[in-house]
């Protein structure tokens, strides 16, 4: 009896352990067809590639798109994998998405649409913000499902801040429109970034570069990048006060990737305690997170060439 009833308990585990030996191979089975499914669910997959890269080609020389994509069939192939990823029809893509700086990104209408159309999308609302009759600066308020309502403003005040009227442009002509943006930028990615998958506001971008290429380019003494390159020289000067520049906020963080890439030079540059805090001093921020991305870029820049 004891014999027959430790057979049946062998018998038992084993088929536990075939059973579970089952469903780890279904389980394995499933997430490789979801793999294989997400890998195919792109233009660069085998089976659309060919296609639509042909479709590029095409359109690039075509009189009918966007100024910015005649020629250019790659950028073209770039802003339809970007919309197909959203949604968007070919002609939308073409519509909606701009390649600025080498990055996909959407103009703000486009930007807006998108997040309306998330299913846990309840409001937005955008209002100005007045002083009398005049437009100082723009809200935008995102009331998402299962979340308090979130706001975000942008002001003339804080534009002056950053240094975006510096160079007049398209906030000379279109200020009204630009605070809207900004607000709209701050707004949405804050609440939405599952939907944006880190998609900028094209107008944003835009303007961004043409700030970040003037700072790089106006070099003529006595600048604040020559103070930033005596603070990230080797020679250290410690009796030395260095004049802290008070660059101001930009709505735009600094990437991971950036952040790596500015530790990297600095301990390739042999930076001590000292010398970091005053090169974060020159930029007002206390923590490298808390540097905007024009900022960033300025100081990579600079870390090149000390």
């Amino acid at each position: 009896m004891n014999d027959e009833l430790k057979t049946m308990q062998t018998e038992l585990t084993i088929a536990r352990q075939e059973k579970e030996i089952m469903e780890l191979k279904w389980r394995l089975q499933k997430t490789q067809a979801e793999k294989s499914s997400r890998l195919e669910d792109s233009l660069f997959a085998p089976s659309l590639y060919e296609h639509y890269q042909k479709v590029a080609v095409t359109l690039s020389k075509s009189g009918v798109i966007p100024t910015a994509y005649r020629g250019k069939p790659e950028d073209i192939f770039v802003a339809m994998a970007m919309g197909y990823q959203l949604g968007f029809p070919v002609e939308q893509s073409l519509q909606d998405v701009a390649v600025i700086n080498g990055r996909p990104c959407l103009w703000g209408d486009g930007l807006l649409s998108l997040c309306l159309n998330h299913p846990e999308c309840q409001k937005i609302n955008e209002d100005p913000i007045l002083n009398g009759n005049n437009i100082i600066g723009y809200s935008c308020t995102v009331v998402r499902k299962g979340h308090e309502p979130h706001t975000q403003t942008f002001t003339m005040q804080d534009a002056e801040h950053a240094g975006l009227l510096k160079k007049g442009g398209v906030w000379k002509s279109y200020p009204t429109r630009m605070l809207q943006m900004r607000a709209r930028s701050l707004a949405l990615r804050d609440k939405f970034a599952d939907a944006l998958r880190g998609l900028r506001i094209a107008e944003i971008e835009e303007d961004d570069g043409r700030i970040i290429e003037a700072e790089t380019t106006e070099v003529k003494a006595p600048t604040q990048t020559e103070k930033l390159k005596k603070i990230l020289s080797t020679e250290r000067e410690e009796s030395t006060e260095i004049p802290v520049h008070n660059s101001g906020r930009d709505d735009v963080l600094v990437s991971d990737e950036d952040i790596k890439e500015i530790e990297s030079l600095m301990h390739q540059k042999k930076f001590d305690s000292a010398r970091r805090k005053k090169a974060l001093d020159y930029f007002k921020v206390d923590e490298m997170e808390e540097l905007s991305e024009a900022q960033a870029k300025v100081f990579l820049l600079q870390l090149g060439k000390a």
